[in-house]
């Protein structure tokens, strides 16, 4: 390894100046040749399995890069919003030709052999290569480190840019890590999307919904002594629910279990005189009222409601049966303000892409002992994806039929059933949560997809086998009064100090746009000088705004992408020693985030009017 290479990724990256140094020193025999190419440059020849590939053109490597990038920028269009992951570094080639054309382009490289990169690290100087948007330099296959640099890169649109050669020589190798680069480019456009289209909802709902929170019982914080033991079904709204129904009604009658009724379920188990001992919902957005129109209408008021906080106000509003919340933590304003008066913690549920993923944590919460899943498809059935009685949601699923690509996943039986992205994401998502908890998990659902660590029994077995006599109380929730309050004082303490924070915000949010006009002025004349020492002070007015209480509960929350955008934008300039280049490549992100704070002043007026106007009443 060069000299120059040691003191930088000792410096720089020191996991990866062990994964090469440890490979080393374990005393290898390396299947990499270096050679000397037609055109004078150097190659490598990869000898493994009895067969030898080039790494790069043994002609002439530099074209040969030149026609990589070529074909990357043909089949894809690449811009200042794009992050590429180049799969192999070689010697590295490609990657300089890549940094030529696009000089203002984040990238990373995912080298999965050591070998490899020793080689590159005894030839090449990489300090020299490497750019200044290097976001993520790793030596080994895993994709989650990737995943985790994901978070800070949502914004951007992941590409992928292997050598040519690396399919043949890692197939193995190879496939995982584009199955996961995959996942991981799926997951985060479904949480960026997840971020722009609620990312006001949230703490919007969160305010509105205040009230109804510190009126309600607090479902786990309350007793709740009749989950101890017993055994309760998740219903969801799968098609293979309408197969089901006459089991339920067995189970409700001669009270086997308890029934919790998730997301669009109510309609199907209500069109067939079903009533479950509670509705679960958490979905923030403007449409989950849709969803209990039809109860609404019929003016149902006796089925227990255990709301999200977060949860579309509207829900709340229309609602005409009793109430439970449950915290989450998207709720910033709860984790704010609210505190038990005896000091007993408060627990929360997680966000998730389902409320099927959140009514499941919450009744592990609650100490059932046995968890029974129906209806939870996660796939079609017969080109359904949803039970019967559910007229709301009809032209929106037979659009997503259509223009669903096939996409397959094990069944609950062994076999393969159709599927979406959404929900192999849900599923996901169900299965962490069940490895998390130590509880049997059944699953019911006729030809749904297998949701790992679940255990699959028809509900009809189920119930000739196991759920063979009354256990339950009737009418559960009813038990379950307000008697554990949350804390009076500090809710008002947290106001006071709340309005001091949003003064200080509002002071603060006035000086940073101060500096960046002064920036601008001072950039444009090149007094770098004076530009230095107004980018320090906008940055330390920055960092105390980041740390302002109502920035983290109200403004952060709300802006949350752009913020994250101009995270990525200080990141890049990091390396830059010029200081004008590298304040007036934030100031324009920056400025951009400043304004949007701008914009929501009104807004933040309203919201403090709300939290003086509800904490006032409650204390």
């Amino acid at each position: 390894m060069l000299a120059d290479n040691i003191l930088f990724l000792r410096e720089a990256y020191p996991a990866v100046y062990q994964a090469v140094k440890s490979w080393e020193e374990s005393d290898p025999v390396s299947k990499v040749f270096v050679e000397e190419a037609k055109d004078g440059n150097l190659t490598l020849k990869y000898s493994g399995n009895g067969k030898a590939i080039y790494v790069h053109s043994k002609y002439n490597p530099q074209r040969e890069a030149q026609t990589i990038v070529d074909k990357l920028s043909a089949d894809q269009v690449i811009d200042e919003v794009s992050h590429v992951v180049f799969y192999g570094i070689g010697l590295g080639y490609h990657i300089e030709a890549f940094i030529s054309q696009y000089p203002q382009t984040s990238y990373s490289i995912i080298e999965p052999s050591a070998d490899i990169f020793a080689s590159y690290l005894d030839h090449k100087i990489l300090k020299k290569s490497i750019g200044r948007n290097l976001m993520l330099l790793q030596c080994g296959n895993q994709a989650d480190t990737l995943y985790t640099k994901s978070v800070q890169l949502k914004e951007k649109k992941l590409l992928i840019c292997e050598l040519p050669a690396y399919p043949q020589i890692f197939k193995v190798e190879y496939s995982v890590f584009l199955s996961e680069f995959k996942r991981i480019v799926k997951e985060q456009r479904s949480s960026l999307y997840t971020d722009l289209t609620y990312k006001k909802r949230w703490i919007i709902n969160s305010v509105n919904n205040f009230k109804v929170v510190l009126q309600t019982p607090n479902i786990l914080l309350e007793n709740h002594d009749f989950c101890k033991e017993k055994s309760a079904l998740l219903v969801a709204a799968g098609p293979s629910l309408d197969l089901e129904i006459e089991n339920l009604k067995k189970i409700k009658q001669e009270g086997l279990a308890y029934i919790f009724s998730v997301g669009s379920a109510i309609n199907t188990l209500i069109h067939h005189g079903v009533e479950p001992d509670a509705i679960c919902t958490y979905d923030p957005s403007e449409k989950n009222q849709v969803v209990f129109d039809r109860i609404n209408k019929l003016g149902v008021d006796t089925i227990p409601m255990i709301f999200g906080s977060s949860v579309g106000y509207e829900v709340i509003e229309q609602y005409l049966g009793p109430k439970y919340h449950m915290l989450t933590n998207q709720d910033t304003v709860a984790a704010y303000f609210l505190q038990s008066e005896n000091g007993e913690p408060l627990d929360m549920v997680s966000d998730a892409p389902s409320i099927a993923v959140v009514t499941l944590e919450l009744l592990f919460k609650l100490g059932f002992s046995q968890i029974i899943l129906v209806g939870q498809n996660l796939a079609y059935t017969e080109e359904k994806s949803y039970s019967s009685g559910i007229e709301h949601i009809i032209g929106e699923i037979q659009e997503m039929v259509l223009h669903s690509s096939e996409i397959f996943t094990e069944s609950v039986d062994g076999g393969q059933v159709k599927t979406t992205e959404s929900f192999l994401i849900m599923k996901r998502q169900l299965e962490h949560t069940i490895s998390k908890y130590q509880v049997k998990v059944v699953n019911t659902t006729i030809d749904g997809a297998k949701i790992e660590g679940s255990i699959f029994t028809p509900l009809n077995q189920l119930i000739a086998e196991l759920l063979t006599k009354a256990d339950i109380f009737e009418h559960p929730l009813n038990q379950v009064k307000q008697t554990k309050k949350y804390d009076k004082a500090y809710a008002l303490s947290q106001l006071v100090r709340l309005k001091t924070a949003y003064q200080e915000y509002q002071g603060l949010v006035s000086g940073i746009k101060n500096c960046l006009l002064v920036l601008q002025s001072l950039t444009r004349r090149n007094q770098e000088k004076e530009a230095h020492h107004t980018h320090l002070k906008m940055d330390q007015q920055i960092k105390v705004m980041e740390d302002n209480d109502f920035f983290k509960m109200v403004a952060l929350p709300i802006n949350r992408v752009e913020y994250g955008i101009l995270f990525n934008e200080i990141q890049k300039t990091k390396t830059e020693k010029n200081h004008v280049k590298k304040i007036r490549s934030v100031i324009k992100p920056t400025e951009t985030f400043i304004d949007l704070l701008y914009a929501d002043m009104n807004l933040n007026d309203e919201i403090m009017q709300v939290f003086d106007n509800v904490i006032r009443e409650f204390a």
